[in-house]
């Protein structure tokens, strides 16, 4: 649902191993999102010819922590209509950091968010389709 708040207790500190300092920090989840991002892209391109619209994907959890090994399975046409957006990503339910991030949409099995302030210009940055 759109707008919701998340309480930092709502989550089970994903990605809280990460140093205090905020706009480094900031940059390096972009940075670690954005890399996975990429490999969506990879596989968004090497299925392209097979899939159709409707078509569901199997894709990796783009939150900022690279140990992170959940998958997402999200529809094609939702898949490109987070990709028109360079500060947002599909994370896995709960893969969030409440500091540089918004949730837009919680879909079933993933979430979308957006990247705010200094994280959200280093994501539009490293945006492949920008």
């Amino acid at each position: 649902m759109p707008g919701r708040r998340l309480e930092p207790s709502d989550l089970v500190g994903h990605n809280r191993d990460v140093d205090n300092d905020g706009r480094l920090r900031a940059e390096r989840y972009a940075q670690n999102e954005a890399l996975f991002r990429e490999v969506n892209e990879r596989i968004r391109e090497l299925v392209d010819a097979w899939t159709d619209a409707d078509d569901r994907l199997e894709l990796t959890c783009e939150c900022a922590n690279l140990s992170c090994a959940e998958r997402i399975v999200v529809v094609l046409d939702e898949y490109e209509g987070v990709r028109r957006h360079p500060d947002r990503f599909l994370v896995a339910p709960g893969h969030l950091d409440l500091e540089v991030e918004d949730i837009v949409n919680e879909c079933d099995g993933f979430w979308v968010v957006e990247k705010r302030g200094h994280a959200g210009a280093t994501a539009a940055e490293l945006d492949p389709r920008s």
